[in-house]
């Protein structure tokens, strides 16, 4: 891992820094997939700190900070509660349901580490997968998912506001033991 990198749990203090984090991010990485009021509309029901809160508290979620010579860099979030989509054959299963990196630290090698600690994670808990949704039209982020080790294995759909996108399902099979 980079020196000076520490990846730690969210504390339930750090809801309201959390979710301002994920707006950044998310505006950043996907603003432009729809329209502003269906990107703010997503925002507003996805990135309150009263929702982190809940999920910081949530047994069956993981909540990750990342941080750069003590700045945040990022977050990510596995959770063990969601009902994954029937491709996914391997069972248990954990989701990793968000990882955004401010853009300030793409390219730092932040993202591998951190998506280490979740595969870890997803281990000690007793997942034989792990899988995740990716925005089809988001090339990079697939590319990082497939060099991860992740492959397609089926199509979900999500909804920023009311605005459906088309997503591939991607899963990795984590070795036993």
């Amino acid at each position: 891992m980079k020196a000076g990198t520490v990846i730690r749990p969210a504390r339930l203090s750090e809801a309201a820094e959390l979710s301002a984090m994920m707006r950044r991010t998310f505006v950043a990485a996907n603003g432009h997939c729809s329209t502003p009021e269906n990107v703010a509309a997503h925002l507003d029901a996805m990135c309150t700190p009263e929702r982190q809160a809940q999920e910081i508290r949530d047994p069956d979620t993981l909540t990750l900070i990342v941080e750069q010579d003590g700045r945040w860099a990022g977050y990510a979030q596995v959770r063990w509660g969601t009902v994954p989509p029937a491709e996914v054959a391997l069972r248990p299963t954990v989701e990793l349901a968000r990882i955004y990196l401010d853009a300030a630290f793409h390219g730092q090698g932040i993202a591998a580490p951190l998506v280490s600690h979740l595969l870890a994670a997803a281990r000690l808990r007793g997942s034989r997968s792990v899988w995740l949704t990716v925005w089809q039209e988001a090339e990079q982020a697939i590319r990082f998912w497939r060099k991860h080790g992740f492959q397609i294995v089926g199509r979900s759909t999500y909804r920023v506001g009311d605005d459906p996108k088309d997503d591939w399902v991607m899963m990795q099979a984590l070795p036993v033991g």
